[in-house]
């Protein structure tokens, strides 16, 4: 089972939007996902609750509480022998001795931001607070920075700006947009099973082109971690 986390020392930056995604794109490639949920906010079983009730939960995932080491380890435990295919952490804000645990054992670090100087600033921080953790165990664990919200159309000179902070750190190369598909996805669910319903209805195909896409791209950043794990 491989492990990937998702990590932010700011709330908003997208790491719970962008491990959804990613969930989705895994579960309709006929994976096997454990979801462990260190956000003591609990976003992801919100999200299960939310896409039971609409019809686009698949079976194949399924959350477990990790917000504490002991139940960490308990989920782990229990994801292994349940022979679930990879397991993607969402954890908490902050550096602490449960996050450590969790960046120390992942095989991939996934470090999403939004084009903004705050969350920016943030996320190098988290990147400098990863990078000195992984010197001092002595770890070599990929990891890259996933650009999310980003304008479909012109970015404003501010954002190009904060782009360019970002270029000389790993950087997956396409970003996630700003798409309602992204931003509906608490509530509605896992996408592509949502992009399905919606392709069944014949008043909402525009709708689902919309969901499409954003399962594309979404599909193209998972693809390029699944790359990288192959690789080592």
């Amino acid at each position: 089972m491989k492990l990937i986390s998702y990590c932010s020392f700011k709330g908003g930056a997208g790491k719970t939007t962008a491990l959804m995604a990613m969930c989705s794109c895994l579960v309709d490639a006929g994976k096997s996902i454990a979801l462990f949920e260190a956000d003591e906010n609990r976003p992801l079983t919100r999200w299960e609750e939310n896409a039971r009730m609409n019809g686009t939960w698949d079976p194949n995932c399924e959350v477990f509480i990790a917000d504490e080491l002991e139940a960490l380890e308990e989920a782990y435990k229990v994801a292994v022998t349940g022979q679930f295919d990879y397991a993607l952490v969402d954890t908490h804000g902050g550096g602490s001795e449960l996050n450590n645990t969790i960046i120390a054992s992942s095989e991939f670090i996934v470090l999403p931001t939004t084009l903004t100087a705050l969350d920016i600033d943030e996320t190098l921080a988290t990147y400098r607070y990863i990078v000195e953790l992984l010197m001092v165990e002595k770890l070599d664990i990929p990891s890259a920075i996933l650009e999310q919200r980003v304008p479909v159309s012109r970015l404003t000179k501010a954002q190009s700006e904060a782009r360019e902070m970002l270029q000389v750190l790993p950087l997956f190369p396409e970003p996630m947009f700003d798409r309602d598909a992204f931003a509906t996805m608490k509530s509605k669910g896992m996408l592509h099973n949502t992009a399905a319903q919606l392709q069944a209805d014949p008043f909402s195909r525009l709708q689902a082109r919309n969901y499409l896409t954003a399962l594309q791209e979404a599909r193209s950043f998972t693809q390029g971690i699944l790359d990288v794990l192959e690789v080592s």
